[in-house]
């Protein structure tokens, strides 16, 4: 991996996203939360969903519209799997979450109102309507979709 990438990506803003996921949906399944983080680390795709807040899209929508989002999709996927994980874990080895079925939170941190960085202010403001426009997706169509190779 990137130095650079890792050291912009790493798992201190990876479990805060996950924690401000996690507060937006009651649970989520672990195959998909590793599709969390190439979605919204990419300031691209968090760009164009902060522009479109008020538009109503759909995933096929968004690809079709903005091809050059997704295109290094499955190569981000790779490079953060190892940052997913180490951010789950330390989630829930520190018992902000649980890892069962589901991961799901137990609520002992609450980030709220905290003062995390204009980055993570922007991806923020975007996790509801990124939720939003997957939701409609099984996980194993979103892999599809998405073109994830394993």
């Amino acid at each position: 991996m990137n130095e650079v990438y890792y050291i912009y990506n790493n798992e201190a803003i990876a479990s805060c996203l996950f924690l401000s996921v996690l507060k937006n949906v009651e649970s989520l399944d672990i195959p998909r939360s590793c599709l969390i983080l190439p979605l919204l680390l990419d300031d691209r795709t968090v760009n164009y969903l902060g522009k479109n807040l008020d538009t109503d899209l759909n995933l096929e929508q968004v690809i079709s519209e903005q091809p050059k989002l997704f295109i290094s999709f499955n190569k981000r996927y790779l490079s953060l799997l190892p940052i997913t994980v180490n951010s789950l874990m330390l989630l829930n080895k520190s018992n902000q979450i649980r890892i069962g079925n589901d991961i799901t939170t137990l609520g002992n941190i609450d980030i709220a109102g905290q003062e995390l960085g204009n980055r993570f202010k922007k991806i923020e403001e975007v996790i509801p309507r990124l939720l939003t426009i997957i939701a409609p997706y099984s996980t194993e169509q979103l892999y599809r979709t998405l073109k994830v190779r394993l």
